[in-house]
């Protein structure tokens, strides 16, 4: 797979300053499961308590999809994600990569976790962690490697950061640093469980914006994990929404908003309004106990 295509190496050095009416469209989505859960159990032993995160859940996920776990507090939204990145082992069932039973940790796939501050090493520039991962994927000469390194800084938004060290950066900027190393192994599948959890609001929204343009850019099918219903909607193209433990599917849908998306304008959209409020209510009633079916 090709690295960031001409256009997001021309990208602006500023996130605030992009401009996603010039992001082309997504990669079309094709219409095989590249991603396939089939009859997934997960059970846990808990002070001698079986403790069932779901049972007999099956699910599938397109190449080039953008797809979104939602769910109630505790519903298995990481553990699902953790059994598709093979960093866990499923009870009952299996999941599928390309045809193929995943029984370890699945080659392209990259994992980004909340904590991108345990994620990134301390004691290394910005351009440096980069590199790490690149020299961990393939050996390059050193001018190659280096000048690849800044084509990833340069599609994050980092340019003049490059020999910052971590201490020295924004949360919002050690998350870029993170996601930079990721792709730069230049993953099919980008597996991030809650990544903008822990920035502000606005750093959030630029996060946001700065994801949907490398998905845009690069061949990459992502399987996102958060608590905000509305960062769902606006960034996916199609959501997973999970019940209260025992998790089942709840929802399962297409998210019907046109690509590229603006942080104002799709916000605004009264399709956005209308599912944001479905799914919202969906999940705030079963947190409180209250089955959907009751509303009203």
């Amino acid at each position: 797979m090709a690295g960031p295509n001409n256009d997001a190496r021309a990208g602006r050095n500023d996130v605030e300053t992009m401009d996603l009416t010039q992001v082309k469209q997504p990669l079309a989505i094709a219409a095989r499961p590249f991603i396939e859960a089939r009859g997934v159990s997960r059970a846990f032993t808990v002070n001698g308590k079986r403790l069932v995160v779901f049972d007999d859940l099956s699910c599938a996920v397109a190449e080039g999809g953008f797809l979104s776990i939602i769910g109630p507090s505790g519903c298995g939204k990481s553990t699902l994600l953790k059994l598709i990145a093979g960093l866990d082992t499923p009870t009952g069932g299996e999941i599928l990569f390309r045809g193929e039973r995943i029984l370890g940790p699945a080659d392209g796939m990259i994992y980004v976790f909340q904590q991108y501050t345990k994620s990134i090493f301390p004691w290394r520039t910005v351009i440096q962690n980069i590199e790490f991962g690149l020299s961990s994927h393939k050996s390059l000469p050193r001018a190659r490697a280096r000048e690849r390194c800044m084509e990833y800084v340069k599609l994050v938004g980092l340019d003049g950061y490059e020999n910052h060290y971590p201490y020295q950066l924004s949360g919002g900027m050690q998350q870029r640093v993170v996601i930079a190393r990721a792709l730069i192994r230049e993953p099919a599948v980008l597996l991030m469980d809650e990544p903008f959890s822990a920035v502000d609001a606005l750093t959030r929204a630029l996060l946001q914006e700065l994801i949907l343009k490398i998905w845009s850019s690069i061949k990459v099918t992502i399987l996102f994990v958060t608590h905000d219903v509305e960062e769902a909607v606006f960034l996916s193209s199609h959501i997973i929404s999970l019940t209260k433990s025992p998790a089942s599917i709840d929802e399962n849908l297409d998210v019907d908003l046109p690509y590229p998306r603006d942080p104002i304008a799709t916000r605004a959209d009264p399709r956005f309004t209308v599912l944001r409020q479905r799914l919202f209510s969906s999940i705030f009633l079963r947190e409180k106990g209250i089955a959907p079916e009751a509303r009203g």
